[in-house]
């Protein structure tokens, strides 16, 4: 399995406490997206700027030649040509270079998780697959939920929804909890801004709430893409309408993951835009309740 980290003692990716494990991979490209470092499959080399001291150690240390200097970005990697070889990460005195990415086996995970089985069971809590897209992982994570089953581990999962029905098919009866992202309900916008068309998206999402019993949309509300009332008003008709979801969490835009871009050597596509309060989205919650909808700002 491709894991980009795993934050252990998390509060907000599900029920208790729990261990949240981040995949590498994602099938979209929302301009938003705070974990860029997630959208490759591979590992990547992550540069951080404000560490650098400009000292040139990792450009002579590449064997690819694969580090250049860029004036707004500093030393970043050209991530065609890295390999991923960590030369130039040992040649850094400073901690400026990290690798982000590393190949679990299930075996592995597992262990890594039951470390904290105390934690879960104390607090109701269990682990999280998030990403990226954890689905494209989907028979790796069938396996070792089954196994975390037989702990007694409680297991959610976040996804974006869009790939294949078959895909949550192999992982109904060893999910806890799905939390679901609805990003926009028009299909032409949703692909302007992710990269991809949600019509598949939504028909899973309406197959999934009637055969999953614990089913929760999560709306990330972001300015000049869906923060209208307007649009919410769409996507909550359409749940009220053509699913069985009851409960939906309205997730503010937040600039938090800037930087990572940097590191990266990518442009960050939603400019200046400012961040979002969490009552910014309280009209937005209030319209839910026309719906008959529970809606939340944040995770509850």
């Amino acid at each position: 399995m491709n894991v980009f980290e795993i934050e252990r003692y998390a509060t907000e990716d599900g029920p208790g406490i729990r261990t949240v494990i981040f995949l590498k991979g994602c099938n979209l490209r929302c301009v938003w997206c705070q974990n860029p470092e997630s959208q490759d499959s591979r590992a990547q080399v992550m540069y951080y700027q404000q560490k650098c001291v400009g000292c040139r150690k990792c450009v002579e240390a590449c064997p690819e030649n694969a580090i250049y200097f860029d004036k707004q970005y500093g030393y970043v990697t050209d991530h065609a040509k890295c390999t991923v070889c960590g030369a130039c990460v040992d040649a850094c005195f400073y901690d400026a270079r990290k690798i982000i990415g590393k190949e679990y086996s299930v075996e592995e995970l597992f262990k890594e998780i039951v470390r904290d089985a105390g934690f879960y069971k104390e607090s109701g809590g269990g682990v999280t697959f998030s990403g990226g897209e954890p689905m494209l992982q989907s028979d790796e994570i069938s396996e070792l939920a089954q196994l975390l089953k037989q702990e007694g581990i409680h297991t959610s999962i976040e996804t974006a929804g869009a790939v294949i029905w078959d895909r949550f098919e192999s992982l109904l009866s060893y999910i806890d909890l799905f939390y679901y992202d609805v990003k926009h309900i028009d299909s032409e916008a949703h692909r302007k801004y992710t990269g991809a068309p949600n019509e598949l998206i939504l028909e899973n999402l309406k197959v999934l709430s009637r055969r999953h019993e614990h089913v929760i949309v999560r709306i990330p509300v972001v300015p000049g893409v869906n923060n209208s009332s307007e649009i919410l008003k769409r996507i909550y008709q359409f749940l009220a309408e053509e699913t069985n979801i009851k409960r939906v969490e309205l997730l503010p835009y937040h600039r938090l993951g800037m930087g990572k871009y940097a590191g990266l050597g990518m442009e960050y596509l939603m400019g200046d835009t400012e961040s979002l309060a969490e009552e910014d989205c309280y009209p937005f919650a209030e319209i839910g309740k026309q719906y008959d909808l529970r809606v939340s700002v944040g995770a509850e």
